[in-house]
């Protein structure tokens, strides 16, 4: 089809701009002959898009885009020219092809091409992926390292977190760009064809924080956003907006959180919450964003924009758009003083993650607007004046008021709720705390001006009646985070699960499923660590920590010695703070097993970790108001409970009060473990793991009916009597304890093989030997000087050093053992320190560190002086007056 320009004329003299702009829902107003609005294609607070209507043209001030009619078209759709003339033509009622015939001139495309400013080129119909951007990102991201005003900017906004700046490849363009490419030539000119650089040699970043954006499909960059360290500027490069930050989160997750900005997302992570993906603006919801969200198969997102007149017309708008979808939709509320999740994190209101938390379960459910009239409640519904109960919110509606509360659990002697109320179209939404008459009289205040509404006095009244109600569901409400109840078993899975119980090697059964999960090697920790788990079922429970370099695996094995564990005994925490163990539900933390995903994340709550540990309960006592009169008051809080530990650190220590509490377990971190993994990976990808992966739903629920059927008997050692311990260190005090704790729980996981007396389980020899075979190992790493990864270093250190001059430079190391040089320089730190190496050449004036072995070296194995099980049971034997061979006779005589 032949293009004319007197057709195109044609369809723009159909089609107003002002109309059509006005048809995509952006809000203008009039400024003298003129109308202005926030600009659609980029993030923007103050209106910066401008439209002549007497030239039929826009122009943003802000990214500086600008064209007619079908430039709106074309950069609002992201589609092609003729894509945009076919959409022109349809809308006027027009046939495209008999508008373009009438006209006999024909025109290039080239003569009509939308007219963009200097900094920017047109629009690309199939804009892809350029190596040259990330090129540009690092070294943004590396200038950002390295700019503290940067950094300080972002800390300023609430964003301080190293590893989430580092996950996103945050930068900063301070125009350094320009001084590391060549005045001319091919690089020059792809960097103009992003818009990275503008017609007239200046960074168009430059001044901004950078943000780079990645395509959900290919995880490659697609363009930048930049935000102005010292003025009000949202800009993107050139063309059309092309991809989805954080668009891993639809992958894990199938509830996300939709902002309206990209900071308001970063707000969110920075708070703990990983799942938020932002949008573009109030009409930044793209082809991309729906693409992606049908793809990963997203059941409900929560709608998050800003608290103003934009964000929640926006909000409702979007809100339609996805449950069209099928998507489920809630919507968050600010609170009034707090515009947006930015502004939320800044205000530093406790702890971060709580506030953020509430907001978020606070959300209300979106559901499109009925075309019938709502009929008015009758007194059987909800009667005037009385606050009732409906969906899990307490519901008052009084003088033409409707009050919406949601009400969290008591803590310190708070009781806070986010409260909503409604007039009309009217509403007014907060959190407050309702034992506070200051809390409650600013509520009513600020809902009195929004409202419109005289008499504060009554709204008041209304808040004393909630805060009644919401006394007595707290009162009344379940634990928090309660389990829901397991799925009964049927016969034959509880026969199933007895069988399993009664196998011979019952711990080589273990880990052989543990392998099928698609974990191999590493024979002693996950058997270690499948006894922790059990070990929460008993009186006192065991703990562990693993200790390993990042990329080890410990973290995969946490995730399937989670997984074997019936989730109703599972208590997962990626951070606890110094307080949070104390206020936890009774009962919440009572039986169960308790991973910490990253020791770095509990370190906060490190003392009361351990007290937790060693006196099975927490006591804590606190001033409160008391709601009465007022005055401050203490009020003791206890927290009982019998929990097994698991935490993971990439440490090569640990603080020395934890270590006594808890088994040190080193993972294996050798080449031929390695060589085990891909092997197993690679497994995992043929025909056999793909039974593998059908069959793990059926290994893990095994395991679950198993530990659901261990009965609660408390464990005895008939022999504890004739056993031996190393005693040369103060800390086997507790070692001790430990190692006598890992043979009852091996005979309470074994109760369907071991002999039972009195509603008592009788340890025998074969728990002995799996103590002795696990802890041995575990016990001689925890008590020697030097751990096992150090001692293999400074075996291979000490062979190139004899190999070569009698010394060793750091750089010869890191080529022979091929590791970071912040590893090599870590180990040859503590080496030196424990003085088994020695330095013989200074680094000053050019010359090489170089480093030599001491007259001391670690030792090669320590003696605990355990009794070996076959020396223990003709120990045993000797000892009993009834020499018979059978072990039920044996186990007979030793329980006399």
């Amino acid at each position: 089809m032949e293009i004319t320009k007197e057709g195109i004329e044609q369809l723009k003299a159909a089609n107003e701009l002002v109309a059509v702009v006005r048809e995509h829902e952006i809000e203008l107003k009039r400024k003298g002959k003129s109308l202005v609005a926030r600009c659609p294609f980029h993030d923007e607070k103050t209106p910066s898009f401008t439209i002549t209507p007497a030239k039929g043209l826009f122009h943003c001030f802000g990214c500086g885009v600008s064209g007619d009619v079908i430039a709106f078209v074309r950069r609002y759709y992201r589609e092609s020219f003729s894509i945009a003339l076919e959409y022109l033509a349809k809308r006027a009622g027009l046939s495209l092809a008999e508008v373009m015939k009438a006209q006999p001139r024909v025109i290039s495309r080239k003569s009509i091409e939308v007219t963009t400013p200097t900094n920017e080129q047109p629009i690309r119909e199939t804009p892809a992926p350029s190596p040259i951007l990330s090129r540009v990102v690092e070294h943004y991201h590396k200038t950002f390292c390295e700019r503290e005003d940067a950094q300080a900017y972002l800390k300023k906004r609430g964003l301080s977190d190293p590893d989430l700046l580092r996950a996103h490849h945050i930068g900063y363009a301070d125009g350094s760009l320009l001084k590391l490419i060549p005045k001319e030539g091919e690089l020059r000119e792809q960097l103009l064809a992003l818009g990275v650089i503008t017609k007239e040699g200046r960074e168009l970043l430059g001044g901004c924080i950078v943000v780079p954006i990645p395509d959900p499909l290919t995880g490659q960059w697609t363009t930048l956003y930049g935000r102005g360290m010292k003025t009000d500027r949202h800009c993107y490069l050139p063309g059309p907006l092309r991809g989805v930050l954080n668009f891993q989160a639809a992958r894990v997750s199938s509830e996300i959180i939709l902002t309206e900005s990209i900071l308001d997302a970063l707000s969110f992570h920075q708070a703990g919450v990983s799942t938020a993906i932002p949008l573009y603006g109030t009409n930044g919801l793209t082809s991309d964003h729906l693409d992606m969200l049908k793809r990963e198969s997203v059941k409900q997102v929560i709608l998050a924009l800003d608290n103003d007149a934009p964000g929640r017309k926006a909000a409702e708008a979007i809100a339609e758009k996805l449950s069209t979808l099928g998507i489920a939709v809630r919507v968050a509320s600010f609170p009034s003083e707090m515009k947006d999740a930015n502004e939320l994190l800044v205000s530093g209101n406790g702890d971060a993650g709580d506030a953020f938390g509430m907001i978020l379960k606070a959300a209300r459910h979106w559901s499109p607007p009925s075309t019938t009239p709502t009929p008015s409640p009758t007194k059987k519904d909800s009667p005037a004046g009385v606050v009732v109960h409906e969906n899990g919110q307490l519901v008052l509606r009084r003088n033409e008021l409707v009050y919406t509360a949601r009400v969290y659990p008591a803590m310190l002697g708070r009781l806070r709720a986010t409260v909503r109320v409604e007039r009309g179209n009217r509403f007014h939404v907060d959190t407050l705390d309702l034992y506070s008459s200051r809390s409650r009289t600013e509520f009513a205040r600020k809902v009195s001006k929004v409202l419109v509404v005289q008499d504060v006095e009554n709204l008041e009244a209304d808040l004393l009646a909630l805060l009644v109600e919401a006394e007595k569901s707290v009162d009344a409400e379940a634990p928090q985070t309660e389990a829901s109840a397991p799925t009964p078993m049927t016969e034959l899975e509880r026969e199933d699960a007895l069988a399993f119980l009664k196998r011979a090697d019952l711990l080589g059964h273990v880990a052989k499923d543990i392998d099928a999960l698609g974990y191999v090697g590493e024979e002693v920790t996950k058997r270690l660590l499948y006894l922790v788990s059990i070990s929460r079922k008993l009186e006192d429970p065991l703990s562990a920590v693993i200790l390993s370099q990042s990329g080890a695996g410990k973290s995969g094995l946490t995730e399937v010695i989670e997984r074997l564990t019936p989730p109703e005994d599972v208590v997962l925490f990626t951070r606890l703070t110094p307080q949070s163990l104390y206020y936890v539900a009774p009962g919440f933390l009572d039986r169960k097993l308790v991973i910490v995903e990253e020791r770095q994340g509990s370190m906060e709550a490190d003392y009361s970790i351990r007290v937790l540990q060693s006196r099975k309960k927490l006591i804590a006592a606190a001033p409160v108001k008391d709601p009465q009169t007022g005055n401050l008051r203490t009020r003791v809080f206890m927290v009982e409970a019998r929990a097994a530990f698991i935490e993971a650190t990439t440490a090569a220590s640990v603080n020395h009060e934890n270590a006594t509490r808890c088994f040190e377990l080193m993972m294996d971190e050798s080449e031929e473990q390695t060589r085990r993994v891909h092997e197993r990976q690679r497994l995992l990808r043929t025909e056999a793991g793909l039974r593998f992966r059908q069959e793990a739903e059926l290994i893990v629920r095994r395991h679950w009916n198993a530990q659901r059927l261990l009965e609660p008997f408390p464990a005895i050692i008939p022999f504890a009597d004739q056993l031996t311990f190393p005693s040369a260190w103060m800390r086997t005090r507790r070692d001790h304890a430990r190692f006598l704790n890992l043979i009852e729980v091996s005979a309470f996981l074994h109760q369907h093989q071991r002999e039972r007396r009195g509603g008592v389980i009788l340890a025998s020899i074969e728990d002995y030997a799996v103590a002795y075979e696990l802890a041995a190992q575990v016990l001689t790493e925890t008590l020697s000087e030097v751990k096992k990864p150090l001692r293999e270093v400074y075996t291979r250190i000490k062979s190139l050093s004899l190999n070569g001059e009698g010394s060793v430079s750091r750089r010869e190391i890191r080529e022979a053992l091929a590791v970071p040089d912040t590893t090599v320089r870590h180990w040859l730190s503590e080496l030196v320190e424990l003085e088994y190496l020695v330095l013989i050449e200074g680094g000053g004036r050019g010359k090489t560190v170089r480093y030599a072995l001491s007259d001391r070296a670690p030792r090669e194995e320590l003696v605990l002086g355990l009794l070996k099980p076959e020396e223990l049971r003709e120990k045993l034997l000797k000892s009993s007056p009834v020499r018979q061979s059978s072990p039920k006779a044996l186990a007979n005589s030793i329980s006399k």
